[in-house]
């Protein structure tokens, strides 16, 4: 079995059980108050310029290289996907730069982003590949999946667009291309580091649920 495979493996029943959570249900649904999706999507927003700034990180400790430029693509992709796409949903939904302003980052967010920054700190580049391709794959395991468990709820839902974002064919490939290339570069690791890696990713995993139940909690 390839190193993600094994990854795979030791996150699926927590994957399966996020798909029952309620700001996740609710959003196929089509029934999730307004408000937390606001509240989400500016965490969300926090969560991603972290996110672009450990992904930096890891490309520092690459160095010049196959497995830098391929992070200096994501790093690209994902300032192009908050510019172009985030911002101007965020816009649409009436969050205003001074009510972003006014958000205070969740002790949730904090401490997801503080994590994954960690693991890259101590753990170098295989591991940082690993905890930041839990969220992308994760949210293509969840867009794909509900839009096969609730095809006609999403298709009238106010959050269709979220789950078209999750599922479509640009994602799922990009997607791709980062499990193919964390398969690549660890190819050959021992069974403890691979275990390791698997601990990596099942705590992730518990960090996004509590971001979803963070979300979720939201008040008006």
């Amino acid at each position: 079995m390839s190193l993600t495979e094994i990854l795979y493996g030791s996150v699926k029943d927590r994957w399966e059980k996020t798909l029952d959570k309620p700001f996740v249900r609710e959003m196929a649904e089509g029934s999730l108050e307004e408000e937390k999706f606001k509240n989400y999507m500016v965490q969300d927003y926090y969560y991603l310029k972290d996110y672009i700034v450990t992904l930096q990180l890891i490309q520092e400790k690459a160095g010049p290289g196959d497995v830098g430029t391929f992070l200096g693509n994501i790093i690209t992709a994902v300032k192009d996907e908050l510019e172009a796409v985030h911002i101007p949903n965020m816009k649409k939904l009436g969050i205003t730069d001074d009510k972003l302003n006014d958000h205070e980052r969740a002790k949730e967010n904090s401490e997801y982003a503080g994590y994954q920054k960690k693991i890259v700190e101590d753990g170098g580049v295989i591991a940082g590949l690993a905890a930041m391709l839990h969220c992308s794959w994760m949210y293509a395991f969840i867009g794909t999946t509900m839009k096969k468990r609730y095809p006609e709820q999403i298709a009238h839902s106010p959050y269709k667009e979220w789950f078209d974002a999750y599922s479509s064919d640009e994602y799922l490939n990009a997607n791709q291309m980062w499990i193919d290339k964390l398969d690549e570069v660890s190819e050959g690791i021992d069974d403890s580091r691979i275990e390791e890696l698997c601990d990596i990713f099942r705590n992730c995993a518990d960090h996004e649920d509590s971001f979803w139940d963070m979300a979720y909690a939201a008040k008006a």
